[in-house]
This record gives C-alpha cells, sequence and structure tokens, in this order.
C-alpha cells in the first residue's frame, strides 16, 4: 500500500499530523448488532475465529460503521496454543479452556513442532480482509506475547491470579525459558506468514504483563518480545513492517517499553505516568482513553479526548 494515504502508517513513522489517526483495539465485538448476530452462530468462538469468510465480514463491520483509519484481524491470540495441540476450547461464562494444558516440563518436551501451515485459516482471513479494504486503509495482524501465550497454557484458563502459573515459573525456571523460546520462534513464524497474506502493520499483546513483577518482566516477557521484534526487523519479508507493542499494566518505568526496538507502545488506559516527553521522538504512541468515559456525555468524552492530544 501507498504509505502517504494513510494516516495510520504516517503516524506510526512518527510524522506530525494535523488530524490523528483513529482506530480500536476492539474494534469488532459485542458492542455491534451486527457482529452478535453473527456470534450466535457459533458455539464455541474458536470456530468462528477459523472460517476465514466470516472473520472478514467482522473485521469490516467497524469499518463500514465508522471512519476508522485501520482495520484489525478478526481473530483469537490463542491460535498458537491451539496449534501447538493444547485444545483451546471458549467455554460461556468461562472463556477459554485448555483441554491439554502444560503441567510439567515433559508436557513442554513432548509438545508438537509449530507448523505455521496449521493456521492457514488465519492467513486466508487476512487476505480476504485486505483484499476487501479501501487501499487507504491498511490492515493490523497480530499475535499474543510469547508470556501471555505461556501464561494462559500453563494456567489452561483464563485466571484472577494465576496462581499455577507463577508457581510453575518458579519451580521450573529452565524449562519455561525453553518454552518462551519455542513460543518466540512460533510467533515469528505466524506473523511474517500474516505478512505475507497482507498485513500491513503488527501488534504483539503482552495482555498479561501486569502478572508480573520488574525483574520478573523483564526476565520472563520483555526479553523475549524483543528477541521476537529483531527478528522480525531482520527478515527480508517484515523488516519494514511496523510493529505495535501493548503491555497491559506493566510494572516498569517508561524506558523499558521505549528501549524495545517497537515502533509504537499501545498504552494501556491507567499508564497516566507514562513519560511522553521521554518518548517523543523515539516511538509513536497509542492510546489511553479510559474506556469508561465513553459511558459519559458527548463533552466529557471529547474533554477526556482533548488531555490525550
Amino acid at each position: 500500500m501507498n504509505d502517504s494515504d494513510s494516516l495510520f502508517l504516517k503516524a506510526l513513522k512518527k510524522e506530525i499530523l494535523d488530524v490523528p489517526p483513529i482506530w480500536y483495539m476492539r474494534q469488532a465485538g459485542r458492542y455491534m448488532p451486527e457482529y452478535r448476530n453473527v456470534r450466535k452462530n457459533f458455539k464455541n468462538f474458536l470456530d468462528m475465529c477459523k472460517n476465514p469468510e466470516v472473520c472478514c465480514e467482522l473485521a469490516l463491520q467497524p469499518i463500514n460503521a465508522f471512519q476508522l483509519d485501520a482495520a484489525i484481524l478478526f481473530s483469537d491470540i490463542l491460535t498458537i496454543p491451539d496449534a501447538l495441540g493444547l485444545g483451546v476450547n471458549f467455554v460461556e461464562g468461562k472463556g477459554p479452556v485448555f483441554q491439554n494444558p502444560i503441567k510439567s516440563s515433559s508436557d513442554i518436551n513432548n509438545l508438537k513442532t509449530f507448523d505455521p501451515n496449521d493456521l492457514n485459516y488465519v492467513y486466508e482471513a487476512v487476505s480476504n480482509i485486505k483484499n476487501s479494504l479501501p487501499e487507504d486503509i491498511p490492515l493490523i495482524g497480530f499475535c499474543g506475547s510469547p508470556w501471555t501465550l505461556a501464561a494462559y497454557s500453563i494456567e489452561g484458563r483464563s485466571s484472577k491470579d494465576f496462581k499455577k502459573t507463577t508457581e510453575f515459573i518458579k519451580s521450573n525456571k529452565d524449562e519455561t525459558h525453553f518454552f518462551l523460546s519455542r513460543l518466540t520462534d512460533a510467533c515469528f513464524l505466524y506473523l511474517r506468514k500474516q505478512v505475507l497474506a497482507g498485513a500491513d502493520v503488527i501488534q504483539i499483546f503482552d495482555s498479561w504483563a501486569n502478572l508480573l513483577e520488574s525483574d520478573d518482566l523483564k526476565d520472563f516477557s520483555m526479553q523475549y518480545i524483543e528477541s521476537l521484534i529483531l527478528a522480525l526487523k531482520q527478515d527480508p519479508v517484515t523488516s519494514k513492517t511496523p510493529i505495535i507493542l501493548f503491555s497491559r499494566d506493566p510494572k516498569c518505568d517508561t524506558e523499558t517499553l521505549i528501549n524495545t526496538s517497537a515502533d509504537c507502545i499501545s498504552l494501556y488506559w491507567n499508564m497516566q505516568n507514562f513519560n511522553i516527553n521521554a518518548a517523543s521522538g523515539r516511538v509513536a504512541i497509542q492510546g489511553n482513553l479510559n474506556p469508561k468515559f465513553l459511558l459519559e456525555s458527548r463533552d466529557i468524552i471529547k474533554q477526556e479526548t482533548y488531555k490525550i492530544l
């Protein structure tokens, strides 16, 4: 795509714009009646994600409804664990539940080798969406961070405290690092195929960064995110693809985030202490409007948005 036509891609290059691009982290979802009409036809959420035609339809719904500057692949971050044979299902009222979670070091050693072709349904969705978008609307592909994928895979489901995961990594540190290395390699192959299929931008979601204290965050998460980003930057297929990093409520300072090789840092809504001045000119910044303000009056929404701008 021609970068000169896209506000979003210009912003990722840290260009100064009169009008900032607009996109939402969860553009397609339950707030849209059109989405709910499709969702009711699938018992398991992941089954819906495995239907490229449906994923294309859902990704385009917010683009057709609003004046947005980027589209986002409709998928789920748990496609990689599912492809590794961990058996991911989405249970009503519980969220993701793993049939074969990681319970021991032998489970890690016995994991099947990741084959990116097992996720061809994702790349087909990427291609369908890209071919259906206006030329000036870029497409964001994504994956979960290695740590976030490991946390889900060990815990076996979503959790408030991920107690099984935190106990496992303390007792099996070497095995955990081996698992994280394998997940990093899988994420690279997965994202590379997304770009080949048509993704213009990549986002890495470290959705469970908040589980780790500062030192553990660097040890179990940030170093693997950086390895993934560098691998993408060094590969000829993905070297020019902008990369966005979202770290949810991380226990780290501004420098830890902006010292990664990501092109853009997507801020969690409560990161009020993020040093914008330190980041200026080094990375692009996305966020961080508190979602609760979207339930307020139009005047308050404008007021809080202008504070960010």
